[in-house]
């Protein structure tokens, strides 16, 4: 049986962003994957311990980090997580060129993301995120988990969740993206 670890990155910033979406994506990924998959979880506000959240990496054969963007970039716990848990000689060390000494190689990643911005903000309009996908806004925490040797698999993101949330359309989107590409790319792995 695969092992997932979901890291909830939901953090509040009241009154406008209060995590609740963050927080019902990560419930409704452990609900989905919990038949088919050993799921491990941790709720990054809550708090951790940087030597059982090690070796929940070692675990698992696929992390998923579910968080919320503020200003373009993780919430500063889960920015806070990553510093304190991606120790040198467990995650990373020397490689033959700089971002290529990942110690956690033969894992995948998945990035599930909430965003106020609408998805014509990433189109051709006057937004000045426009013309850039969710990843490329993301590029620093994508090549963060690369540095450790993770291998993305497709990201999932959330729009306009503070004007329009949508918590049951999300959850429905977000269980049929785990379905294809986490369920069924595992089971595509072991045949």
């Amino acid at each position: 049986m695969s092992t997932i670890l979901i890291i909830n990155g939901a953090e509040s910033r009241e009154p406008m962003a209060t995590g609740r979406l963050s927080e019902h994506l990560a419930e409704t990924a452990r609900a989905e994957l919990e038949p088919s998959m050993k799921v491990l979880t941790t709720r990054v506000q809550a708090g951790y311990d940087v030597a059982v959240e090690q070796r929940k990496f070692v675990e698992a054969d696929v992390v998923l980090f579910q968080f919320p963007v503020f200003w373009f970039a993780t919430p500063p716990t889960l920015k806070k997580y990553v510093d304190d848990v991606y120790e040198y000689g467990k995650f990373f060390g020397p490689g033959p060129a700089y971002g290529r000494g990942g110690l956690l190689g033969g894992r995948d990643y998945l990035v599930s993301t909430t965003w106020n911005a609408t998805p014509d903000d990433f189109g051709t309009g006057q937004s000045i995120i426009a013309g850039r996908s969710v990843d490329e806004v993301l590029t620093a925490f994508h090549l963060t988990q690369q540095y450790v040797g993770l291998k993305p698999l497709p990201s999932f993101s959330e729009h306009d969740v503070v004007r329009g949330p949508d918590p049951q359309g999300a959850a429905h989107r977000l269980r049929e993206h785990l379905r294809t590409h986490v369920s069924g790319e595992l089971a595509r792995a072991t045949v």
